[in-house]
């Protein structure tokens, strides 16, 4: 039996599930709370209706039920194997596409950064210990992040203190309370293509820090006009210089004047002052127009012919072995202890008649 999130007569049922996802914790949350304003909300990982699922895994592969594809990372949906899709590219695809920034899931940081540029002070700026910050997992990303991070080191420290090029000694535990004692923060994305805006340039905007970043070429334009709805004088934009050299030189003008400092800071983030508003306006449309239809009439991916021999081929490249089935065994207790958790989370979900 499923775990029931919501409960109400009128209200629709519908049974849904989350797979291969990363951390899912605020992902599922946020999802779970929205529909359950609308729907009586069941957790069901044995007959699902739904699949919400993301880049980490294959077992959604396994659920021939309505599939909706959520992305973090820098991938393009593939429409032929899920029904709808959520992610960062600027795509227009009938109705089954909403570009959602995984930035957005992080809704502490982001209402951080929409007032960040509010009661400032050169004091803030002279408060500040570090000069620069760079906090970075993976090391796997482009080139161009490692070389932008060596050079300006030769300039002067950038506190490193993720697990990638750490210089600090330890991970740091608190990521807000590092970045808000530097002036900069370089915050590259792990590759650039339009639309891949992540968290990492509004969390440096929350902590008062100025972004140096580069990721989405697109991130300055209008939100109307296909682009980020990020105010170009709130941060250090790399895209914009021919080489790191002259990059480089920007940063130390700025580094050398507290007041050009002060001026990038009190600069809004966003174009739009309702630039939250607008997005989860859009998500919460988004999710009640695929649950609101007729289940039968929800599918939208093919299932007959090409596209159905696609999906097969695809499968039987992901075929585990007999010594993978031996090796995942233990992992059975694990994938019970995420069933417990992922309830623990819908748990948390206000009930229906709060939204009333």
């Amino acid at each position: 039996m499923g775990d029931e999130v919501a409960m109400g007569k009128e209200r629709k049922q519908i049974r849904v599930h989350f797979v291969d996802f990363s951390n899912m914790d605020n992902i599922i949350e946020k999802i779970c709370s929205i529909l359950s304003r609308h729907f009586a909300v069941i957790i069901d990982g044995e007959n699902p209706e739904y699949v919400f699922y993301s880049a980490f895994g294959s077992e959604y592969l396994k659920y021939d039920c309505v599939r909706i594809f959520y992305t973090g990372e820098n991938i393009v949906p593939d429409f032929n194997l899920c029904d709808y899709a959520i992610g960062f590219d600027h795509i227009k695809f009938l109705d089954r596409y909403l570009r959602y920034p995984l930035y957005l899931f992080y809704e502490t940081d982001v209402q951080k950064a929409a007032r960040k540029h509010q009661n400032l002070s050169l004091e803030v700026v002279r408060n500040k210990k570090r000069f620069c910050n760079f906090v970075v997992t993976n090391g796997k990303g482009d080139p161009y992040r490692e070389k932008v991070f060596h050079a300006l080191c030769a300039y002067k420290r950038v506190d490193s203190a993720g697990k990638f090029l750490n210089n600090v000694g330890a991970r740091v535990k608190d990521k807000f309370a590092f970045q808000s004692e530097c002036r900069f923060s370089l915050c590259f994305e792990n590759s650039s293509t339009p639309g891949y805006l992540t968290e990492k340039l509004i969390q440096a905007a929350a902590a008062q820090t100025i972004p140096i970043y580069w990721g989405d070429p697109l991130a300055t334009k209008p939100l109307f006009d296909g682009g980020g709805g990020i105010n170009a004088k709130a941060f250090i934009n790399a895209h914009e210089f021919a080489n790191i050299a002259s990059l480089v030189r920007h940063i130390e003008s700025i580094e050398n004047d507290e007041n050009k400092q002060l001026a990038i800071l009190q600069e809004p983030l966003f174009l739009d002052s309702n630039h939250i508003e607008l997005f989860e306006k859009q998500f919460e449309d988004f999710l009640v127009y695929i649950f609101s239809q007729p289940y039968e009439r929800s599918f939208r991916r093919g299932k007959i012919m090409w596209q159905a021999h696609l999906e097969q081929i695809i499968k039987k490249g992901v075929q585990p072995t007999m010594l993978e089935i031996w090796l995942r065994r233990p992992l059975r207790n694990f994938e019970r202890a995420i069933r417990i958790r992922v309830k623990k989370i819908i748990q948390k979900v206000k009930k229906p008649k709060d939204f009333m």
